[in-house]
């Protein structure tokens, strides 16, 4: 029991991963939505795609069996996740706060029950995790350079590449963490920026050659891409000023009527334009867009504001009320069901309270906030790098995410709720006036 106790890296993993694999038990096998069905059938068909991503299309192949244990994917996310989570605690904070604050983390649903749904944006912010933990401890001399490598670099990169905004992200944070360490540490510039490198070089190989060596496809889906695109346009035609701009900037392919959609403005795109219309219209919206862009600045900016309203700190739409967690199996009768359903429905409880209270539990640009004024005031140094990793992440979903998801930044939804557990832990244990060495 004392060595069970111990604060020490390697008890702290085994103990969040009892934790993690006690609810993948209670919820066998796990939560799956619209996106987690089309996986399974990817899974099973071995018709891999790249409406995702080549590394996500191989895994959820791979590591099911061909979609025999399926299971297997949702344990997998979970573990990876907590692995990640507890690295990062041990990068930020002492032994004995990383063990208590990642533990009681890995206790909530942001982590456990994020962790047991069939998405790949878990995986991702699970590589992302790990990319961050590296560079902290590289900043602080913490660790074998070589281990930190293996343990965390090499498979935050690999991991990154599970969703299409995972290296662009990684590309803003390299340059934007590049100049804070040229102006802060300046003598640790050259290693670091090398490292950046290594980091998107990495992950770019996987996502791009990947997949077309894989895949035989681009590993850009364009009709997906551009989704955020139309949701503009489409919300334009709906107003007033925008009669007429879907005739003269995507001609020939639908019309005001077919293409305006107000809920496109906040959320699902509506628009009855059809799929082949869609396809047909891939080549004029870039353009179409960028010029809604350059003749409408402010509505562009106004539409992605309230759209994404949960990355801004500042209630300016109110309080954001955004999808976060999910808690079923959505469809039934696709031979995927809950073992034991009696307890997974009462287990849902802390589930759906955190979904209830997602005004505050899935507002990154709350905890993204909360990060910033850590790292501020509490003159966190090792808050820097995932300040930085929060700013990137949050600035690529802001432009291009088609609808508002809590899951898109669950990094930064972690990150923050990690950094204030453990601080409130320190302060409790040493006081207000504790001043972090770190």
């Amino acid at each position: 029991m004392k060595r069970f106790l111990n604060p020490a890296f390697n008890p702290s993993l085994l103990r969040n991963s009892i934790i993690q694999f006690i609810w993948w038990v209670v919820f066998f096998p796990g939560f799956f939505s619209g996106d987690s069905f089309g996986a399974v059938q990817m899974a099973k068909s071995g018709e891999l795609g790249n409406s995702f991503t080549a590394s996500w299309a191989l895994y959820v192949r791979i590591f099911s069996f061909h979609g025999n244990a399926i299971a297997l994917l949702t344990l997998i996310n979970g573990l990876l996740l907590v692995y990640s989570v507890t690295r990062l605690g041990y990068a930020i904070f002492s032994a004995r706060t990383a063990a208590i604050s990642t533990f009681l983390l890995t206790l909530t649903p942001v982590v456990s029950g994020m962790g047991i749904t069939l998405w790949h944006d878990v995986l991702m912010s699970a590589g992302i995790l790990l990319v961050t933990s590296f560079f902290i401890n590289l900043r602080k001399g913490a660790g074998s350079y070589k281990r930190l490598l293996i343990l965390e670099l090499f498979p935050g990169a690999v991991l990154s590449s599970f969703r299409p905004n995972g290296l662009p992200t990684i590309a803003v944070f390299a340059a934007i963490y590049a100049l804070v360490i040229l102006l802060k540490y300046r003598s640790q510039f050259v290693q670091t920026v090398k490292l950046l490198a290594t980091a998107f070089l990495l992950s770019a190989i996987i996502t791009i050659i990947g997949s077309n060596l894989i895949l035989g496809l681009s590993p850009i889906n364009n009709l997906y891409a551009q989704e955020w695109m139309r949701n503009d346009i489409s919300c334009y035609a709906d107003s007033s000023a925008g009669k007429g701009f879907v005739e003269k900037y995507i001609p020939g392919i639908g019309s005001t009527d077919s293409w305006r959609s107000s809920a496109a403005c906040t959320f699902l795109n509506t628009a009855t334009v059809s799929g082949g219309e869609k396809v047909a219209a891939q080549k004029f919206v870039p353009s179409a867009w960028l010029t809604l862009l350059k003749e409408e600045p402010f509505f562009v900016l106004r539409t992605h504001a309230e759209r994404n309203a949960y990355l801004i700190p500042i209630p300016i739409f109110g309080i954001p009320t955004e999808p976060f967690l999910h808690s079923t199996i959505e469809f039934k009768d696709q031979g995927i069901e809950w073992a034991f359903p009696s307890i997974a429905e009462k287990a849902r409880i802390p589930m759906r309270a955190w979904n209830a209270a997602r005004g505050l539990t899935g507002w990154a640009g709350l905890w993204g906030l909360v990060l910033i004024v850590l790292t501020v005031v509490g003159r966190r140094r090792s808050l820097i790098a995932p300040v930085v990793m929060s700013i990137s992440m949050v600035a690529i979903i802001f432009v291009v995410a088609p609808i508002p998801d809590g899951r898109y930044a669950l990094f930064v939804l972690i990150a923050g709720q990690l950094a204030l557990l453990g601080n409130i832990f320190e302060w409790a244990q040493t006081g207000s006036n504790r001043r972090p060495t770190d």
